[in-house]
């Protein structure tokens, strides 16, 4: 897989849910379980998008477990 994360549905290619690629043309969306700052700082830079400004999580269907709705990076790498 050429690039092992993505942010999708934003409104530039550093904004939007982070997915990851579990095989080629296949993507799954992050939980937040195991997100916090540190996480979402490294995947800004792997996506050379900086760091991050905004992080957004809600509950899918108001259950567990949390998704990572929306993640904004901004500044260049």
């Amino acid at each position: 897989v050429a690039e092992p994360l993505r942010l999708h549905g934003g409104e530039s290619r550093c904004d939007g849910r982070l997915e990851v690629a579990v095989q080629t043309g296949v993507w799954a969306r992050v939980s937040v379980g195991l997100w916090d700052n540190g996480t979402a700082t490294v995947a800004c830079r792997q996506l050379g998008c900086g760091v991050p400004e905004k992080i957004d999580a809600a509950s899918a269907n108001g259950s567990r477990p949390m998704e990572l709705q929306e993640l904004l990076c901004v500044g260049t790498e």
